[in-house]
């Protein structure tokens, strides 16, 4: 059955929930791109993922990278949420920020539109959600980071989100994996 088919997870209907898929959504993206997770902030608005997306020297390149990087995470909460919940209506404001830091890489570039690399960083993060161990990590993701805030930990530490998720998903692959370096070679 087509996922577009299949009713949303019935746990969407409670917000911190949602949240908690949302920001497995983040947590699994910034993994799947070679990314550590520094924390996870589970606090109503807005929820923040923090992770180690350093400017790695100094240049204008470097800096597009750490921006390229952060817009795929933020369609990475936008994808999960949407395919789970089958609504992407919560969070929407990262919209808005992909929206304004594609423009601004597309003017640092001077090569590709905004548009362009608005579509190629969501076609990568839909590649990550695409492979079943990332899809299927969404939920035990979501319920972990749920557990936390009920056990009154709205700020998760990296090391136990990376901890869990190295156990949902097997050792971490090497840094700035596959994905992100197909983006980078189209620009």
């Amino acid at each position: 059955m087509h996922d577009d088919q299949l009713a949303p997870e019935p746990r969407c209907e409670d917000f911190a929930f949602r949240l908690a898929i949302y920001e497995a959504g983040h947590a699994l993206t910034a993994r799947a791109l070679g990314l550590k997770v520094l924390s996870v902030k589970m606090l109503p608005r807005p929820p923040i993922l923090e992770s180690d997306k350093v400017l790695r020297g100094n240049s204008l390149r470097a800096l597009q990278e750490v921006l390229e990087t952060r817009c795929i995470e933020l369609f990475g909460g936008q994808i999960a949420e949407h395919d789970f919940c089958k609504s992407s209506t919560a969070f929407s404001g990262d919209v808005a920020r992909i929206d304004e830091l594609t423009r601004l890489i597309a003017g640092l570039e001077g090569k590709r539109s905004a548009e362009d690399i608005w579509f190629e960083a969501e076609d990568v993060a839909l590649e990550i959600f695409g492979d079943d161990k990332y899809r299927n990590a969404v939920l035990p993701v979501a319920q972990f980071l749920h557990d936390e805030v009920e056990k009154g930990h709205n700020v998760i530490p990296g090391e136990q989100v990376d901890a869990f998720m190295d156990r949902v998903l097997g050792a971490p692959e090497k840094a700035r994996g596959g994905l992100l370096g197909r983006l980078m070679s189209r620009a």
